[in-house]
């Protein structure tokens, strides 16, 4: 009988380490995923004319939802004249993960010249 008792708190302890451990590598693998996402959704901003707004951005399998919002800045310099084309983005990540709404964000401020 205290065999059985002790095989079964050894099995239980083990299901939920497995248990734990799946979990966490579900949460790094979404962690990578958004980091990299991140980095392209930057990138693409930067490269592309950018309009003030919100928007939902498409990515992979749709299983993180992203979205962009876009700023313009309007910061002065030393002697009070506007910088032209400064743009704040921010791009908000969100995904449903051990039962739970998990998020991030990454903002950047993006430079764009006048084309022409």
């Amino acid at each position: 009988m205290l065999a059985l008792m002790i095989f079964c708190v050894v099995a239980v302890s083990l299901t939920t380490a497995l248990r734990q451990a799946i979990d966490t590598v579900i949460l790094l693998r979404d962690d990578a995923q958004t980091r990299h996402d991140f980095e392209n959704l930057l990138n693409e901003a930067a490269v592309t004319r950018l309009q003030p707004g919100k928007e939902d951005l498409m990515v992979g399998d749709g299983r993180i939802r992203y979205e962009r919002e876009v700023v313009r800045l309007q910061p002065k310099t030393v002697r009070g004249e506007l910088v032209p084309n400064l743009y704040e983005v921010t791009i908000l990540a969100r995904w449903q993960a051990g039962g739970q709404t998990r998020t991030s964000q990454v903002q950047s401020v993006i430079y764009q010249p006048s084309s022409g």
